[in-house]
């Protein structure tokens, strides 16, 4: 009943419309002016139903599919949209954790390099420490070595020396107790060493 009572709808549009149309183009087979209103409703309302029933309905039918399908891409379209937002802030937040990493390892490396840095200074002065006790100890070893052979050498050349001018001036009896003098020396002097 819905579908008759809208085409009543469009039957009396039409015919209230033939009434705006001031000529109507004159005699059509000898009808009168009166049922020709009539007759132009009906034809124009005869139309819009071939209209809608065979070129609507498909259309329709065609425009439905096609909005399913663009409701279909458009779910797919926000699905993937939803996908790219949810990777965005995924990327977001790794290259965020990336750069506190770099941070954290900046800050690391510089303490490091700091603490390195302090260990070769300790290291060096330990090192020049070292260097300076063992060259300390090698003049100590050689002055003390300088010592003995200039004491051996002046000793031996004093007792040549000696020798030389005791040789000349003395007796047997005087080198017989310069030797008994010595000796006794050398014996007194070897516990005490």
């Amino acid at each position: 009943m819905k579908g008759l009572g809208t085409w009543a709808l469009v039957f009396l549009c039409a015919f209230g419309f033939t009434f705006a149309v001031p000529d109507l183009g004159g005699n059509f087979f000898g009808v009168p002016k009166s049922v020709l209103h009539v007759l132009f409703a009906a034809n124009l309302t005869l139309f819009l139903w071939l209209l809608a029933r065979f070129v609507g309905k498909p259309m329709a039918s065609f425009l439905e599919a096609r909005g399913g399908a663009i409701s279909g891409e458009l779910a797919q379209a926000q699905q993937r949209l939803a996908e790219a937002e949810s990777l965005r802030d995924e990327v977001g937040r790794r290259l965020a954790e990336v750069e506190n990493e770099i941070v954290a390892m900046k800050a690391r490396a510089e303490r490091e390099g700091a603490a390195e840095a302090k260990e070769i200074a300790e290291q060096t002065a330990r090192d020049e420490q070292r260097f300076v006790v063992r060259v300390d100890e090698e003049i100590r070893r050689r002055t003390a070595e300088a010592r003995d052979t200039l004491s051996r050498e002046t000793a031996e050349l004093t007792a040549r020396l000696t020798k030389e001018l005791l040789g000349r001036e003395l007796t047997g009896e005087d080198r017989r107790r310069l030797l008994d003098k010595s000796l006794s020396a050398l014996r007194s002097a070897k516990p005490g060493e």
